[in-house]
């Protein structure tokens, strides 16, 4: 059965995320599921980019592969979200694994190509270039800083 509530996968895609990432923590020592993703699923305008949000780190932090995330979520969710919309979300995914990129360059230049990863990945910058969030940024976090923002630029005058 394919589903149409929206809501029922972002719930289950939280609740995934959550799993996963059980354990981890973000840069400012902030639980990972409630610092970062769900701040970045928070910035999504729809239901795939709330999912994408949620998902975005899991094949790069996590053992599991973006078709094993993607039958999890089915499970949790108790449905299909179909075929179009499972590709949709797991070429997203794999475009924002950076390690499928040989450099940093590649990995944005790639992500700029698909309209979700993009969305996505501005979003993730959103919440990293917020250097407050840090206690004691070092020298090394404001050179991320700049990195962050000249890759947010050049994602935002894609169309």
């Amino acid at each position: 059965m394919i589903m149409s509530n929206e809501n029922k996968w972002v719930e289950a895609v939280a609740k995934v995320a959550k799993r996963l990432h059980e354990g981890q923590q973000d840069k400012a020592g902030v639980d990972y599921f409630e610092g970062h993703l769900g701040f970045v699923a928070s910035l999504g305008n729809t239901w795939q980019e709330k999912v994408v949000g949620y998902l975005h780190d899991v094949s790069e932090d996590t053992p599991h592969t973006v078709e094993q995330v993607l039958d999890l979520l089915e499970e949790e969710a108790g449905g299909s979200m179909g075929l179009a919309e499972k590709e949709k979300i797991g070429k997203a995914l794999r475009l924002l694994n950076h390690h499928h990129s040989s450099d940093r360059e590649t990995y944005i230049h790639k992500i700029g190509t698909d309209a979700l990863a993009r969305a996505v990945k501005m979003n993730d910058l959103r919440h990293n270039m917020d250097i407050q969030r840090l206690p004691h940024p070092t020298a090394k976090d404001y050179l991320r800083l700049e990195r962050y923002k000249q890759e947010y630029a050049y994602l935002s005058q894609i169309d």
